[in-house]
Order: structure tokens, then sequence, then C-alpha cells
């Protein structure tokens, strides 16, 4: 098994939960998942380990492992959160970041200005977040910020990535002129509007529907 095989799972699941094909409640068919995804079920077994660690799953002992039963409130709830610590991890970074991690944080924000590339734009995303989270020079709020963003949507950007490509530059503009309260505040502001788009676009979806 590769070793990174289970991530891989753990990232389709979480998808899959997301976009409604594995609704709110559902009982997971592991059988049928390993199946649809060619593989055995121990990559299942510990995708859905890691699921349950991020609240998205219940393992329910004798009864199986069943997709949690959120609503609108659960997920503004988990966003409003995940603002408050990247915001946190911003305003650490304002002060700590150097002239080469904001040459690179530029260089990834220039490179997403002009990508069209659905899958290319979310790589790009994780990195320019990753930079600032890794220059608060903290390894316990970087991952706090890692293990909180497996616990939202992807690629619900703030209505889309042209408006989120304008927050990021904001972003960078506060980051440059080591304003950290300002950078906090811009990187709370991306995440909220993050998340309001991303509760429209699933409600819409139909995800809440009996």
């Amino acid at each position: 098994m590769r070793p990174n095989l289970p991530v891989e799972v753990a990232d389709r699941l979480r998808r899959d939960i997301f976009s409604g094909r594995l609704r709110p409640g559902e009982r997971i068919d592991q059988d049928a998942e390993a199946a649809a995804l060619g593989v055995s079920r121990v990559p299942i077994r510990e995708a859905l380990i890691a699921l349950d660690r991020e609240g998205l799953v219940d393992i329910v002992p004798r009864h199986g492992v069943f997709v949690w039963s959120f609503g609108p409130e659960d997920l503004a709830d988990q966003y409003e959160v995940f603002g408050l610590v990247s915001g946190l991890a911003a305003e650490r970074a304002a002060q700590n970041l150097t002239d080469d991690e904001l040459a690179n944080l530029r260089a990834v924000h220039a490179e997403m200005s002009v990508s069209r590339d659905g899958e290319r734009l979310e790589l790009l995303n994780e990195r320019f977040h990753m930079i600032i989270n890794r220059a608060s020079g903290s390894r316990r709020l970087a991952w706090l910020v890692r293990f909180l963003s497996g616990s939202v949507p992807r690629g619900y950007e703030a209505g889309g990535w042209q408006i989120a490509n304008r927050h990021h530059a904001t972003i960078i503009e506060r980051l440059g002129a080591r304003d950290a309260e300002g950078a906090g505040r811009a990187m709370r502001d991306h995440i909220r509007q993050s998340g309001e788009h991303a509760l429209g676009v699933l409600a819409e979806s139909g995800i809440w529907k009996a």
C-alpha cells in the first residue's frame, strides 16, 4: 500500500461529503467505497479514522460509520474558528516573514492570477496559505490551521478565484507592510467570505434537503 494512499482516500471521501454525494447522516458502505476507488478496505478504514478525528464522520461501534449530520450553522461555526486561527497565523507571519518568503508569496499569487486550471489553482492556493502559516513561527499554530482546513469544503474560494486573488493581494500588501493587525483582519475577511460563498453554493445544491 502506498504510504499516502489513506490520505488520498480521505481527501476523496471529504470531497464526497461536501459535494453531497455522501449525505449527512448516511451510513458509509466501506466495501462499496473500496470497490469504487479500486483499493482494499485498509486505506478506507484508515481514511475514515482520520475523518472521524476531523469530525466529518461518526464511527459507531457495531453499527458502522456515518456521515456527520451537519447543518449550515455547524459549517458557519467551523469557518469562523478557521478564520480566527488563520488570522492569528497571518498576524504572526507579518512579524516573521522573510524577504524570500514574501517573494515566494508574490510569485505564487502572480501565477494564480493567470492560471485557469482548477486543480493547479487549488494547489497554488494551498501553497499560498502554507507559506503564511509556516511563517507564523509556530509549528503548533501551523498544524492547527492545516487541521481546520480539512474540516471545511475545498474549491469554494470567495466568489471564485478572481475575487480570492484580490483578497490575496490585500493580504500580501499588509504582510509586506509588516502590518500584523491589517494582515490578520484581511485573512479573517478572506476566510469569512469564502465560507459565505461555500454555504450559498452548498445550499443551492440541495445538500440539506430531506
